[in-house]
């Protein structure tokens, strides 16, 4: 199988993380982060899932919980920190992922509609 491109990963795993149902609560959207992004590198990559290689092999992956922080001031949002970007995820289950210039790349509301700093 032909690997797509970086942005090509990317854009599908956003267009996929929008089209998926809203999230309730912060563990369910990680949830929804990390299995969106996987399955679309299954897809699109011959790149085997092995995280010890994250920095070497090619293959993008979803946050880590090592890389939560939190965000001051906020105590209901974690930040994820991962290579070029940040994804900020709320109790209510919001994402927003945002690029390493503070640009949002993507907003996915929560299933009450809320945003993470709403």
């Amino acid at each position: 199988m032909p690997t797509a491109t970086k942005a090509e990963r990317i854009a599908t795993f956003f267009e996929r993380l929008q089209d998926a149902p809203a999230q309730e609560s912060a563990a369910s959207a990680l949830e929804l982060l990390r299995q969106t992004l996987n399955a679309v590198e299954d897809e699109l990559t011959d790149i085997p899932y092995n995280p010890e290689h994250w920095q070497t092999d090619g293959r993008l992956y979803p946050p880590r919980d090592d890389a939560a922080r939190s965000v001051d001031g906020y105590p209901q949002i974690t930040r994820y920190r991962s290579r070029a970007h940040n994804a900020y995820v709320a109790a209510n289950g919001a994402i927003e992922i945002r690029d390493d210039n503070d640009n949002v790349v993507l907003v996915k509301p929560a299933a009450n509609g809320e945003g993470v700093w709403t």
